[in-house]
């Protein structure tokens, strides 16, 4: 985001202007939002930073009727978009709704005119049906993106391997090796065997956190 420096204070990129300094840099209040809702603005909060991650991707199903000529595992999904930027306060009018998304949906903060940002979900992976010896695995995948935000940051797609070695689901910025446990991991495929369906797992959900600047 680029910057005017002028005898009249400092004009951001949005168009925003900041003409006092800040009497703090530290954070008094983080807001870590699993849930969605509405931020008020406090009356004396001079900026705030967001992160916003979107939800990992669901994990597709595993289809290996009995009979069927091997086993079948669905594709991992992918990890979600991430998007952080920061807002002064006054470029927020008043309360601002932000959504947090679970697996295979988006998280976003704020709504116009104020700049919104958004961390897209995860792609779902593909469900698969067993059709040929050995087995058949869906397709992963892909990772969300980040818009709006002075950082965006797309996450990853997964990993499928077959037997011994483990799929893996796409990571976000604050998941790791495709833990879907965490905040916008990837699911994982389900995997069937002489059984009709075996349902994948739902991506990590996403996250909303917000701190605020006094």
């Amino acid at each position: 985001m680029s910057t005017i420096t002028s005898a009249n204070g400092i004009t951001f990129g949005d168009g925003t202007t900041q003409n006092t300094a800040s009497t703090s840099t530290s954070v008094n209040t983080m807001i870590v939002a699993t849930t969605s809702g509405t931020w008020t603005k406090p009356a004396t909060v001079k900026s705030i930073k967001v992160t916003v991650v979107g939800g990992g991707g669901n994990g597709g199903s595993g289809q290996a009727p009995v009979g069927s000529m091997g086993p079948a595992t669905g594709g991992v999904g992918g990890g979600g978009g991430y998007s952080q930027r920061y807002y002064p306060a006054a470029s927020l009018p008043g309360p601002q709704p932000y959504t947090v998304g679970g697996g295979s949906a988006a998280s976003s903060f704020g709504v116009a005119p104020v700049t919104v940002i958004t961390g897209s979900a995860g792609a779902a992976g593909t469900n698969q049906v067993s059709s040929s010896p050995g087995g058949k695995i869906g397709s992963v995948g892909g990772g969300g993106a980040g818009s709006g935000g002075q950082i965006n940051i797309s996450g990853s797609s997964g990993i499928n391997e077959s037997s011994p070695a483990p799929s893996v689901g796409g990571n976000s910025v604050l998941s790791n090796n495709g833990n879907a446990m965490l905040y916008g991991g990837g699911g994982f495929g389900g995997t069937s065997t002489n059984v009709p369906v075996v349902p994948g797992t739902t991506g990590g959900q996403g996250v909303v956190i917000i701190e605020e600047f006094y």
